[in-house]
């Protein structure tokens, strides 16, 4: 899965199994079987983590979050209305590095974390990503 793999992930903070436990950590997608539903994280070091979509999580877009964050103003705090817009600057310069920088701010606040990131399950089902294998087919 061409799309996914090299992209950005944070491990759910509140995954209950994890057998490489990196919950709350930022990996890379590696390998990706959708068909499994099984998701290869690697995280720089050590075995790389094997996940469902649902316990992976990715910063929703940019311009979403955006809206988001400007329409939500009214029921949140300043801080976390702050920190929202600040992640969403870091979001607006492309790299792993900017985007690494907003997941970390994303990760120091429950309440940004629940306002800034969807499950790669969701990321999925709205970006409509196929498994390729499943849908190519030739003709003679």
């Amino acid at each position: 899965m061409e799309e996914l793999t090299g992209k950005l992930v944070v491990v759910h903070p509140q995954l209950t199994t994890d057998p490489v436990s990196r919950q709350g950590q930022i990996g890379v997608i590696a390998t990706v079987d959708l068909k499994k539903d099984t998701i290869s994280v690697g995280f720089g070091g050590g075995p790389l983590g094997r996940y469902s979509s649902d316990a992976l999580l990715v910063l929703k877009d940019k311009n979403e979050l955006y809206q988001d964050a400007l329409t939500g103003v009214k029921d949140m705090d300043a801080k976390t209305f702050h920190d929202l817009l600040d992640l969403n600057m870091k979001q607006e310069r492309s790299g792993y590095g900017n985007v690494s920088a907003a997941m970390k701010i994303a990760l120091d606040s429950p309440e940004v974390l629940k306002r800034s990131m969807i499950s790669l399950e969701d990321y999925i089902s709205r970006n409509q990503i196929m498994d390729i294998s499943e849908n190519v087919s030739f003709e003679r």
